[in-house]
């Protein structure tokens, strides 16, 4: 029968997981070497090994651990509920709340670097967490579309395109420059209007 592994000391757990965090985003998971990782967090192999299997399984509980702690700080709307009125406030609330992530929980800047690295046959859960996104933002077009917020003078698809690379572009920017808004050092609230001004029904 299997011996089911001791639970990770809280302390020794986040030191390897920020470690490997830094060099995921810096050098993404094929330049990433699992020795290095290993030696700055203070673990010995045997003990790597105790818990993960391989530098995949280590690469996936980054992302996952990570992803947990931004979602923790936001309130993303049900889109489906969202009506004329709410649907472009909502918005700034969810931008204002990945503002406020980055301020309450800056180990989230590792997995904006690395969601924001090039894609790679290697990325796994990454690209998961990348088409959980752009569905999100795909559901929030055509409801929004539907109930007459944003154009209709423009192929979906195209609209869906556009504004995930103008989102996508503002949050790289923000991420590469460390800044708490996406797009630029003050409210977030200028990114929205950036987007309103792109794909908003008039």
């Amino acid at each position: 029968m299997a011996r089911t592994p001791k639970p990770l000391d809280p302390g020794r757990e986040e030191e390897l997981l920020i470690t490997a965090a830094r060099h995921f985003a810096a050098a993404g998971y094929a330049g990433t070497s699992l020795n290095t990782v290993i030696a700055e967090a203070g673990w010995a192999k045997s003990s790597f090994y105790h818990y993960f299997t391989d530098k995949r399984r280590l690469h996936e509980h980054v992302i996952n651990a990570l992803a947990a702690r931004l979602v923790a700080e936001l309130r993303a709307p049900e889109i489906a509920t969202l009506s004329r009125a709410r649907f472009w406030p909502a918005m700034a609330e969810l931008l204002e709340g990945l503002a406020a992530a980055a301020r309450h929980r800056p180990e989230t800047w590792f997995l904006g670097e690395m969601f924001h690295r090039p894609t790679s046959d290697d990325d796994g859960q990454l690209q998961e967490l990348r088409d959980q996104v752009e569905q999100w933002l795909r559901h929030a077009i055509v409801h929004g579309r539907t109930i007459g917020v944003i154009r209709d003078d423009l192929p979906e698809e195209l609209l869906i395109e556009l504004t995930l690379a103008v989102l996508q572009t503002l949050d790289r920017w923000a991420v590469r420059h460390k800044l708490h808004s996406p797009g630029g050092p003050g409210p977030p609230d200028a990114s929205i209007q950036v987007i309103r001004d792109l794909i908003e029904r008039r």
